[in-house]
């Protein structure tokens, strides 16, 4: 049987968990936040649409106009958006000014650049993310916006990734910490370790609690992306786990090592599982950075056969399956959606390596997409099987 939210405040309230006065005030919050969230994507639509606007029509009188009409004109912009998101507010209207305050970030991050050009400042790429970040992390302190957060965190990566590359724009080594064994790529996974401990320690905080939505996110997405493709072939993970071990990258993994210590130590865990399984999660992500004959283990051979890449892909499905165990477990929908993700995603890469190798492209093609169609009928199934079996626990915390 299908468990709708219906029949779950139902059956918790036959079973004397709630009240009939909470069910009734529980059914009404869902009511407004299933509004409040359909506001939220339009306001949101709306704020970048305008923001789209004002960048096309300053680029395009841009060339006609002297350094200080320039400056007046920036400056104006940001406080016209700052004076409506401040009036959005005092009229009750709070998903329009939070959608304005959004405005108003990337609207500072856009000024940073081109006063910047205005004054002909060698401005790196990270120093601009950088402000840009600090920027956004103001505002979300003091405004305690999730929306501040879901810009701050991706900007704060790219400052990290970017420190140390060269000037160039969006070219050459600008885009080498993605590539390169020298830059992030190699300890994504880590990173997004990092991130969970972040989300868990910023649960702690009444002031720091509004990132702990995206740090969780983010985490899920460094984690599963890199580890999921890296199954596609030994040369794949050789690839994307190959190590320069420089200095930047043992920083990095220093400091992730000091969120993970401090998350298990003063993390808001609510359920017992976690921690565990954000300790295998950490030593599994540092253990395919080990290098054997100077590349990772997993790209090693043993005879004529890469059985320590096949049992890599079996620990990954494992590890995928675990994720989905501890989201139900945990009562928390992002493990269990990140979990679902990546085991979908492992079967079509296994079966796309199969019968590309043994079959005409063509028939491949039509059976994978067959495959994925099932798959997603399959899987969407299951998981609402799941959530209606989860451990019901306030909100989605980690």
């Amino acid at each position: 049987m299908r468990w709708t939210t219906e029949r779950q405040l139902k059956r918790w309230q036959e079973e004397g968990l709630l009240t009939e006065e909470k069910v009734a005030e529980l059914r009404e919050s869902l009511v407004r936040g299933e509004s409040a969230g359909g506001i939220r994507i339009f306001a949101v639509i709306g704020a970048v649409l305008v923001g789209l606007g004002v960048i096309l029509f300053v680029s395009s009188n841009w060339a006609g106009m002297g350094p200080a009409s320039r400056i007046t004109v920036l400056l104006a912009g940001f406080a016209v958006v700052v004076v409506g998101a401040m009036a959005a507010g005092r009229r009750d209207q709070p998903r329009v000014a939070e959608a304005l305050w959004l405005l108003a970030t990337l609207v500072f991050g856009a000024n940073i650049f081109l006063i910047a050009q205005i004054f002909h400042q060698t401005l790196t790429y990270w120093q601009g993310t950088l402000r840009w970040t600090l920027g956004a992390l103001v505002l979300g302190w003091a405004l305690k916006s999730r929306l501040q957060a879901a810009v701050a965190v991706p900007l704060g990566l790219l400052t990290i990734g970017w420190i140390g590359s060269g000037g160039s724009w969006f070219a050459g080594q600008q885009m080498e910490f993605l590539l390169s064994d020298d830059g992030l790529r190699p300890i994504l996974p880590l990173i997004g370790v990092g991130l969970i401990s972040l989300s868990l320690l910023s649960a702690r905080s009444k002031s720091w609690e509004f990132l702990q939505d995206s740090c969780i996110r983010w985490g899920l997405v460094l984690i599963a992306v890199p580890v999921v493709l890296s199954t596609a072939d030994a040369q794949a993970a050789k690839a994307l786990y190959t190590i320069e071990g420089t200095l930047k990258q043992l920083l990095i993994i220093g400091v992730v090592a000091l969120l993970l210590a401090a998350a298990l130590v003063y993390g808001q865990f609510r359920s017992r599982i976690m921690r565990p399984v954000l300790v295998g999660a950490a030593a599994f992500s540092a253990l395919m950075l080990v290098p054997v004959d100077g590349e990772p283990w997993i790209a090693s051979t043993v005879g004529d056969l890469h059985l320590p890449f096949a049992a890599y892909v079996l620990a990954v499905f494992a590890l995928a399956l675990l994720t989905i165990w501890t989201g139900v477990r945990a009562g928390n929908r992002r493990l269990l959606n990140a979990g679902m993700f990546s085991s979908a995603a492992l079967i079509l890469i296994q079966y796309l390596s199969w019968t590309f190798a043994m079959l005409d492209r063509s028939v491949a093609f039509i059976l994978g997409g067959l495959v994925l169609l099932g798959l997603t009928v399959l899987l969407e199934k299951k998981r609402r099987a799941l959530v209606g079996k989860m451990t019901p626990v306030e909100g989605e915390e980690s």
